[in-house]
């Protein structure tokens, strides 16, 4: 049955650029089809120069929300009318609501990765965690596991310098988890309940951040690359025993908890969960 759009119809998107490759209305306009909504979820490629004038656009058409992807995550905020507290603190909004023209950012990464161990039946609280890279997905990893009572982490990034900025800034705002930014032999020797690897090692090439064999102990590994599905990380993990996770279930999480934020309503998570798997069979 062909879904019409109309007068009616609200709106949703993602911005960003490049955005063509995004798999948010995938899972969208399923949960919208499922729960019988009158709305569409569209792709909005927004240039860097353009984004105050895309911001505005949305309180000029009414679009009810949007998702935000690089490299507007952080530019996007002066433009908004609120943010919630955990995005303020990590300075990176990933989707806004559009009330009446009051424009308020979250973070749903940030919960959409703490969800997403659940699959591990994984807990941060009061571990010790190993972070790989401090790029945009790292902070959204950090401000998770910290806010849900990780007692350290230990953060490496191939420039020590942006691990320690990290380090130095999120420091206040997690007084009670323990940051350090450390080299890769610390990681090899230290006992870690999870491993993260928010670097793109892996998603275009065979290589690895690292090699498991190497390491002390690892309990549990999570690589936020989905596409490959399965990493030579991942790979070495299931080699190795370790209960391992790629980043689709935080692709899920996020859009699940953004399609919260904008509705009130709960998520169809299987519907959607069901549109990422079909797109990589």
């Amino acid at each position: 049955m062909t879904q019409i759009i109309s007068g009616t119809t609200d709106i949703y998107g993602i911005i960003g650029y490049p955005v063509e490759h995004s798999f948010s209305p995938l899972m969208h306009n399923a949960a919208f089809a499922a729960l019988e909504m009158d709305a569409r979820y569209l792709v909005f490629s927004v240039k860097p120069e353009q984004l105050q004038q895309a911001v505005a656009g949305i309180r000029a058409l009414n679009i009810s929300g949007v998702n935000v992807t690089v490299p507007h995550k952080s530019a996007v905020i002066p433009f908004l009318d609120e943010v919630t507290p955990l995005a303020s603190k990590i300075g990176a909004v990933n989707t806004i609501k559009n009330v009446r023209g009051h424009l308020t950012g979250t973070n749903t990464d940030i919960s959409g990765f703490v969800r997403s161990l659940s699959d591990l039946k994984f807990s941060p609280k009061n571990k010790t965690i190993a972070l790989l890279g401090a790029g945009g997905s790292a902070r959204a990893v950090l401000a998770g596991l910290a806010d849900a009572g990780a007692s350290c982490i230990m953060i490496h990034n191939r420039t020590a310098e942006r691990a320690e900025s990290l380090v130095s800034e999120f420091s206040d705002n997690f007084p009670e988890t323990q940051l350090k930014s450390v080299s890769m032999e610390t990681v090899l020797e230290t006992p870690v309940d999870l491993l993260v690897n928010s670097t793109t090692v892996g998603m275009h090439s065979d290589a690895s951040p690292l090699d498991l064999n190497h390491a002390e102990k690892i309990e549990n590994v999570v690589d936020l690359i989905y596409s490959p599905a399965k990493t030579r990380l991942l790979m070495q993990a299931e080699e190795l025993g370790i209960p391992a996770l790629n980043g689709l279930g935080m692709l899920l999480h996020q859009g699940c908890d953004a399609f919260t934020f904008w509705t009130g309503k709960s998520a169809p998570e299987t519907v959607m969960r069901e549109q990422l798997l079909n797109r990589f069979e």
